[in-house]
């Protein structure tokens, strides 16, 4: 092993060790080394591009709506997870697609699709699904997914100098098989393992602001009508049907929450 590719495989192991947290809520460890003011630059660099390439709605019911939902919301996570380190700032916009759709970035910014705000029907499902992206931002699943990113681009800049004395052919199969089992082996199942976080977050965020956590079954019933089929595997989320087990599962701390916020 070049003595370069040692420095870097253990700066990676000592990086590995100092830069473990765990995420407010659920308790699970995540490799974090990713600086908070690198994450929400570039966040924030992402998120302009991608409002310069859509149509946000400037003014109307549906804008004033989503905006006076997720200011419950995220008044609700910092009251509920107040060491969790959520931005005191938050942007969120209403984007004209049909697609039914949210998103959330590093720093506090939230797009929500036109296509979700009528999918969701009901303010109690809407503030679900905001819910579920204020979760993404406070786990900081971003951060740790390029942490992980950096982990991968490592081990196989490692296998790749291990591989040197072998014919072309022999390192470009040994590499992509590599790749295949990181990406399955690691980066999907942590994309599933996200979802089902921030899942379990936002309805807890939800209720804690007074929306009917129980809205979240019918939300993923009319989901899974909209779904592409696809094996759970190979997919970046959970299926419509997994989510709505879990959340069965959670509901009862879920509705001791709504009902402390006044629900019925």
């Amino acid at each position: 092993m070049k003595p370069r590719y040692g420095l870097f495989l253990a700066a990676v192991m000592v990086g590995g060790l100092v830069s473990c947290s765990n995420v407010p809520g659920t308790g699970r460890e995540r490799l974090n080394f990713m600086p908070d003011a690198q994450m929400n630059r570039l966040g924030g660099e992402a998120f302009d591009q991608l409002l310069a390439e859509r149509h946000v709605m400037p003014v109307g019911a549906d804008v004033r709506r989503v905006q006076r939902i997720g200011r419950r919301i995220v008044q609700s996570a910092q009251a509920l997870y107040p060491d969790g380190g959520l931005p005191n700032e938050w942007e969120i916009v209403l984007i004209m697609d049909d697609t039914p759709n949210a998103f959330a970035l590093p720093g506090g910014r939230i797009g929500v699709h036109t296509g979700m705000v009528d999918l969701a029907g009901n303010d109690d499902a809407l503030a679900i699904v905001v819910g579920h992206e204020v979760g993404h931002v406070l786990a900081e699943h971003s951060a740790e997914r390029m942490s992980h990113q950096v982990l991968l681009v490592g081990g196989l800049a490692l296998g790749s100098a291990a591989l040197k004395d072998q014919d072309e052919q022999t390192q470009r199969q040994v590499l992509a098989v590599m790749g295949a089992g990181a990406s399955l082996g690691v980066m999907l199942p942590y994309s599933r393992l996200h979802e089902s976080e921030a899942d379990e977050l936002g309805l807890m965020i939800a209720a804690n602001a007074g929306y009917d956590p129980r809205e979240a079954v019918g939300l993923w019933r009319r989901m899974e009508k909209q779904g592409e089929g696809r094996l759970e595997f190979l997919s970046t989320h959970p299926v419509p049907q997994t989510r709505i087990d879990d959340f069965r599962a959670i509901m009862p701390r879920a509705m001791m929450l709504y009902r402390r916020a006044g629900g019925k």
